[in-house]
């Protein structure tokens, strides 16, 4: 996503964003699978999300042949149906304020997200009916941007001369953007069965590659603008870490050499995830297998770390301006993140306090809870909650998952499913979709309905998969 650089606002736009925009090569990319209940026909395409789900490969080995998801939303603009429609993001045409977006001016922090999730193939199977293993591919690009006031917020972009000497403060604001791939190993084993109570365990440790991340972060600066072209003073600290491959061709544009983004610019290293699931029988049978009537499963995802070479220009700075000119901020054309690093700190506009070679960026650490009950055959009504566990460091602003609470009536069997997800995204977003299954492959968007009915639009998704269910019959051990 191309960041303007337009004359005449303050901070965020010169330093935070003037920085995103010679950092991101897309923010508007992505996320994972929200509603997606395909454990009845197969839970390898869950594995990722909860490593107690292998446990599926008891009743037949599971393949998946591809999964894609991707999100993007925010609660700083709405932007509209017609412009989407006519393809003005796909030909590159700047949106117009106010007639093809429009800023949200309710009194709340803004943000902006998105993510994109690729599972490649996967497998899981069952070993002397005890052990369940899975193996699977991901590559994931996680990006977030925000926490900003709602005055400052305002005047992005449209400095208004009543706001001339009146101090404008950016606290824990900034931008992230980290992609990376995975290889998961998965074990799970069935840890409690008295054919009524069913506990399941599972535990993934995956090798991680880290190819490009990059963050742009202040914990607090205070900006006053003199009149259109001039500052009265700023003040503050700013965080830069950026990997090679994300300086782009062309400044001003943020061009990226998509060559540079397949290379591996972080080091590898290793990732854990933990999960639980219990389901309750009420019919139980110990001669045959039974249905449950409700499911609940919890677990913890992407603890871990990458650590990333930083590029020339990373590093911690003051920031300083007394009446200097505005565009002394601008990205100028063919600068790359360090030329236009190296240029503030010539200017003294910046002063470098910390000079890092390496930096560590977290994983998105997670906590999801998943329930679900069988309400008839036919009928299963899900809920599905994500709590982010990352947060900032005094130098890292976070690349996260956005938290969400999601309710999802499922209806039909297993042959054929569709499900309404109706699900609250955080920072004041709501999104009503569609998903259908047909045996293997599943597609479908969280905000389908969302879409169709409102002429202005805050978030976006779909994903689609395809996966199989290999069953084998169980020997019955019960009856004589």
């Amino acid at each position: 996503m191309k960041l303007a650089i337009n004359k005449g606002i303050m901070l965020l736009r010169s330093i935070t964003i003037g920085l995103c925009a010679i950092l991101v090569p897309y923010l508007a990319i992505a996320q994972q699978f929200v509603g997606l209940a395909a454990r009845e026909y197969a839970s390898i395409q869950q594995v990722p999300y909860n490593p107690a789900w292998v446990n599926g490969a008891s009743t037949g080995t599971e393949v998946q042949l591809f999964g894609l998801s991707a999100m993007a939303g925010t609660n700083a603009y709405s932007i509209t149906r017609k412009y989407l429609t006519s393809g003005g993001l796909g030909n590159g045409s700047a949106a117009t304020e106010n007639k093809d977006i429009y800023k949200d001016m309710r009194n709340n922090k803004k943000y902006a997200w998105g993510n994109v999730d690729l599972l490649g193939p996967a497998a899981s199977f069952n070993i002397k009916g005890i052990h369940n293993v899975g193996i699977y591919t991901r590559f994931r690009e996680i990006a977030r941007a925000g926490n900003i006031g709602k005055l400052e917020f305002e005047l992005m972009g449209e400095m208004l001369p009543e706001y001339y000497y009146v101090p404008l403060d950016f606290k824990n604001t900034g931008f992230s953007t980290h992609a990376f791939a995975e290889v998961g190993f998965s074990y799970g084993r069935e840890l409690i069965n008295d054919y009524t109570n069913k506990w399941r365990g599972g535990i993934t440790v995956k090798y991680l590659m880290g190819f490009c991340a990059g963050s742009v972060y202040t914990t607090g600066t205070r900006y006053v603008q003199a009149n259109e072209d001039s500052l009265a003073s700023l003040a503050g600290d700013i965080t830069a870490l950026f990997t090679y491959n994300l300086n782009p061709i062309n400044g001003p544009t943020a061009k990226i050499d998509p060559a540079g983004l397949t290379q591996r610019a972080g080091r590898g290293s290793l990732g854990l995830d933990i999960g639980l699931q219990y389901e309750y029988h009420e019919n139980a049978n110990p001669n045959e297998e039974s249905p449950y009537t409700y499911s609940i499963a919890a677990s913890i995802t992407d603890i871990g770390a990458i650590t990333y070479f930083a590029d020339t220009g990373s590093g911690s700075y003051t920031l300083y301006g007394n009446l200097e000119a505005i565009k002394g901020f601008d990205v100028r054309e063919g600068e790359t993140s360090a030329d236009y690093v190296a240029r503030l700190v010539r200017d003294s506009l910046l002063v470098k306090t910390d000079d890092p070679e390496k930096f560590r960026v977290g994983l998105p650490t997670a906590f999801r809870l998943n329930a679900d009950y069988n309400v008839t055959p036919a009928m299963n009504i899900a809920v599905n909650i994500l709590l982010n566990m990352r947060g900032n460091t005094r130098d890292i602003y976070r690349a996260a998952y956005t938290n969400y609470f999601n309710i999802t009536p499922t209806f039909g069997q297993r042959r054929f499913k569709v499900s309404i997800p109706f699900t609250f995204v955080g920072y004041q977003t709501v999104v009503l979709g569609a998903i259908i299954q047909s045996g293997p492959f599943y597609i479908g968007t969280n905000s389908l309905f969302s879409t169709l009915l409102s002429k202005n639009l805050k978030n976006a998704d779909a994903f689609m998969g395809l996966m199989f269910k290999l069953h084998k019959d169980r020997r019955n051990y019960y009856t004589y």
